[in-house]
């Protein structure tokens, strides 16, 4: 079940959601110090494009809510960004591993993710890493806003590219149906590629008398209505 976003406006239809969240134990004050950072890259006018992206962030969010993003894009995770406190080498494999559950969460939707590190130095904060950023301190993090821009470019070239597949997508005229989460529990069993009997179930179990007839007429108009378009000149 979902729970209401008071905050959603109309412009949230042009902005990708991404969430922010700590892993493990991080002090309320230094992770509203970065969040707010964070949040300061709310747009950005993308390289070698005319297109500008806008962002919207949420330091708490249902997971339930995530279930309605086919349905509502403008309500579906694409990106995460956790921040943390690692202190030492040995306690560095259970933050990364704390932060892939963080991402399991959110995972169908994720199009890209980041880990920020604070206070861990040495070897392991050496290595050259796109999803991981190493800080020793919040003091000292100037790039804060400059990884974001940069993360916010690969969801960019992430939905770019879905674009590109999608429109030199030669597999058909077929187009996903969509439902509401409380519906697929429903459909299990059900061929739901099959637009006439996915259709005709979906009316019937509302209650439509005649369900299936009206639906079959009204594929068969769509098909015709489309057959006709495609003859025009």
């Amino acid at each position: 079940m979902s729970v209401p976003d008071y905050m959603q406006c109309a412009e949230d239809h042009q902005t990708l959601l991404v969430v922010v969240q700590p892993v493990g134990i991080v002090s309320e004050e230094n992770f509203f110090r970065i969040y707010k950072r964070i949040c300061s890259v709310s747009q950005i006018s993308v390289r070698d494009s005319q297109r500008v992206l806008y962002i919207r962030y949420r330091h708490h969010y249902p997971p339930e809510n995530n279930e309605w993003g086919d349905f509502q894009t403008h309500r579906k995770v694409v990106g995460l960004i956790t921040i943390t406190d690692c202190f030492s080498a040995k306690d560095w494999p259970q933050t990364f591993e704390k932060f892939h559950v963080q991402k399991e969460i959110y995972g169908s939707t994720l199009y890209d993710s980041r880990l920020f590190v604070f206070g861990l130095q040495g070897e392991i904060a050496e290595q050259p890493r796109t999803d991981v950023a190493f800080y020793p301190n919040y003091e000292d993090c100037q790039t804060v806003e400059k990884r974001i821009e940069d993360f916010v470019e690969s969801l960019f070239i992430v939905l770019e590219s879905k674009r590109l597949d999608r429109a030199t997508d030669k597999s058909g005229d077929k187009i996903p149906l969509l439902c509401v989460p409380f519906e697929k529990k429903d459909f299990v069993g059900l061929d739901t590629d099959s637009s006439i009997e996915f259709l005709t179930y979906r009316a019937a179990k509302h209650g439509h008398q005649d369900a299936r007839n009206t639906t079959r007429e009204l594929f068969n108009s769509y098909v015709t209505q489309t057959e006709r378009l495609a003859d025009e000149p």
